[in-house]
């Protein structure tokens, strides 16, 4: 059994005359002793050293016995070298050979959305390249990927079993109410076990949020009101009421970022009766507040587990 037979078992190839002519990708993939070619038909050429190193699947299939140059699979090889063609497209293909490139950790991939991280750790776990994978995972806790879509950030990591970015990724949402999230595919690649920990652990983190009521004379809140309000007699709200305010608040999403909600500020300062200058300068206040609240909360927040078996 050779090497391009081999492929056969995991690849579905069409007649290579109704398939248009392949191109060459170019540099850096222009030298190597073999070639992959991806689903629209461009060639990459590769080493089998490094394929090897990166791969199991590759370095079991490179051990193979090889096909002379007068073997039956002599067409399936171009300038004397063997094609293996894959069925990833070669923007997943160039990608993940960047991967398995010896100065990959300096010289990063881009990863451009969540979409191309998916294909790219798909074929590196088809093609059994942990280090490989490993690395991506922990790409995706960068700001472009967490900020936009934290739940898939979450259902990735959990799903590798990444222990850290599983665990980012479960604090980013405690900015979110736990019913927000909308569904995305990956979580289908998770346990419902991994996913009633996660919802456990966003109730836990706002339950625990009760635990600032101790520490309100180290951080008094913010006035809402001034002299002038209270001179003109207008309704004000209650410290206690305030105070139990920023705890629901912070209860059902627990991450000071709740505080500078605007619709919930537009609704304390309706509540304290501001004037129009309180009302202009609550946000300001209140930003500067969660600052420093952030110190007490994130506290809170580590004290938590996450408690989800990673093994």
């Amino acid at each position: 059994m050779d090497t391009c037979t081999t492929l056969h078992e995991y690849t579905s190839i069409e007649d290579v005359e109704s398939r248009p002519i392949p191109v060459d990708a170019g540099a850096p993939f222009d030298r190597g002793d073999i070639i992959l070619r991806s689903a629209d038909n461009v060639d990459f050429h590769f080493h089998k050293l490094l394929l090897s190193l990166a791969s199991s699947f590759f370095s079991n299939m490179f051990s193979l016995p090889q096909p002379d140059s007068l073997d039956d699979a002599a067409d399936r090889t171009k300038d004397g070298l063997p094609i293996i063609p894959v069925t990833e497209n070669s923007v997943i293909l160039q990608k993940l050979l960047s991967f398995c490139s010896p100065v990959y950790d300096t010289d990063v991939p881009a990863l451009e959305n969540l979409d191309i991280v998916m294909s790219v750790l798909d074929a590196a776990d088809k093609y059994d390249m942990k280090r490989v994978g490993i690395f991506i995972v922990r790409m995706i806790t960068a700001p472009r990927f967490l900020e936009k879509e934290p739940m898939r950030v979450f259902a990735i990591a959990c799903r590798y079993r990444s222990e850290a970015e599983t665990l980012v990724a479960a604090r980013y949402m405690l900015r979110f109410a736990v019913w927000e999230p909308a569904y995305v595919s990956e979580l289908d690649f998770i346990s419902g076990s991994d996913f009633q920990r996660l919802v456990k652990y966003h109730t836990n983190c706002g339950q625990a949020m009760t635990q600032l009521t101790r520490l309100w004379s180290t951080y008094p809140l913010p006035s809402l009101d001034c002299k002038f309000c209270r001179k003109k007699g207008v309704s004000r709200l209650s410290l206690k009421e305030y105070q139990d305010s920023v705890i629901e608040a912070l209860r059902i999403r627990p991450s000071v970022e709740s505080l500078l909600n605007p619709e919930w500020i537009d609704s304390m300062v309706r509540r304290a009766g501001s004037c129009i200058g309180c009302k202009e300068r609550a946000p300001r206040a209140l930003a500067e507040y969660a600052k420093e609240l952030a110190f007490p909360v994130m506290a809170i927040i580590l004290e938590i587990p996450l408690d989800i078996d990673f093994r």
